[in-house]
This record gives C-alpha cells, structure tokens and sequence, in this order.
C-alpha cells in the first residue's frame, strides 16, 4: 500500500516515479518486494514537482513526507493502520524498523548519462542514457510500475553481477548508521539490498 500510495501521487502531481534499488530487486526476482526490507525504493525523473501538494496529499492518506539526505515518506500516526503498525508504548527508536519510501533524484545530464542519486556503480553516479531510458515496467505483487530501460543493468552497477542471490543483512541500515555516526554519509550497495 505504502508504494502504491506514493508511485500514484508522484504520477497525480506531475512527477515521473520509477521502481529502483531493491524494490527493483525485488520486482525482477520474484515479482514482489524483498521481504526482510523496511524500505521502498522509488526514483524521480527531475526535480519533484509541486512539493507541497504532493506533501499534503501524502498526509491526507496518513503519510508523513520529509528530507533527511533524500526526500523520505514513512506513516504518519494519522493512518488508518498507524495502530497496528505501531506499539504507542514503547520508547521513540532511531532505528527505522518501520516501513518507509526513499526518493532518489534521477537526473538525465547534458553528455546523455543518468545521474542517480545514491547509485555507486562502475561510472559512480552515472549510467549510459540507452540503459535508462525508454522507460520499462515491472510488475510487483500483480501490478505493473515504470522503471528503467534495462532493469538488469541498473541492478548489477547497482549491486554486482550476482544481485538475483539474496545477501543475508550483515550490517546496520544505512539510515541508522547514518544517525549514530556524524562521519557517515554514503551507504553501501549491500545496505540497500
């Protein structure tokens, strides 16, 4: 539901939303999201288009949009389901357990390349426009999504040639690390997977 909610209302404002990183992974292995992961990953062609009413729609479904490096979306405790998702008992955590969509800014740039935000594959940021573009779909649980030209490609600069094998979590999520560490500002590929 949550990448349902956010996909439409980036498409009901204007913007471009494209499948990628592991919800991209996921769509290609099976047909559904990686069950171990707290996020959705989505990216967004551009710069995001009417920021505040798509903020605004987005806490109208019980969603809460905010910047921490990226733009963010989590459930807000105004969601018809925040009391089955949430323990109102326990303490605030800091370590993003909680279901939430990262937006990563995907750029295409003057040469033709793609600049995608948090993508550290063999060109860095970058990968060659005809491997971007026109866009594809994949399906995830029945439904069909836009994503990259060559979903194949993005997943191996993205997490190497042996991305179709699930990689146990070893380390901290990158949103985590990133809070207990002032020095840290990058993840890893295998953090996102």
């Amino acid at each position: 539901m949550l990448l349902v909610d956010v996909y439409e209302e980036l498409k009901a404002t204007g913007n471009t939303p494209l499948i990628t990183f592991g919800s991209l992974l996921g769509a290609v292995r099976n047909g559904s999201m990686i069950p171990f992961t707290e996020d959705t990953d989505i990216g967004y062609v551009g710069r995001l288009h009417d920021i505040q009413p798509l903020r605004k729609a987005l806490w109208n479904k019980g969603y809460h949009m905010f910047f921490l490096r990226i733009w963010r979306v989590c459930v807000a405790p105004t969601h018809p389901l925040a009391a089955k998702l949430y323990d109102a008992s326990l303490p605030l955590t800091q370590s993003y357990a909680v279901p939430y969509v990262d937006l990563y800014r995907m750029k295409k740039v003057k040469n033709g390349n793609w600049d995608i935000q948090e993508m550290d594959g063999s060109n860095g940021r970058f990968l060659p426009g005809h491997m971007v573009e026109p866009f594809s779909q994949v399906t995830i649980n029945g439904m069909p999504f836009d994503t990259v030209h060559d979903p194949h490609f993005f997943l191996t600069e993205a997490y190497g040639p042996d991305y179709m094998t699930p990689q146990q979590r070893t380390e901290t999520p990158a949103i985590e690390a990133s809070n207990s560490t002032s020095n840290s500002t990058s993840s890893t590929a295998e953090e996102k997977k």
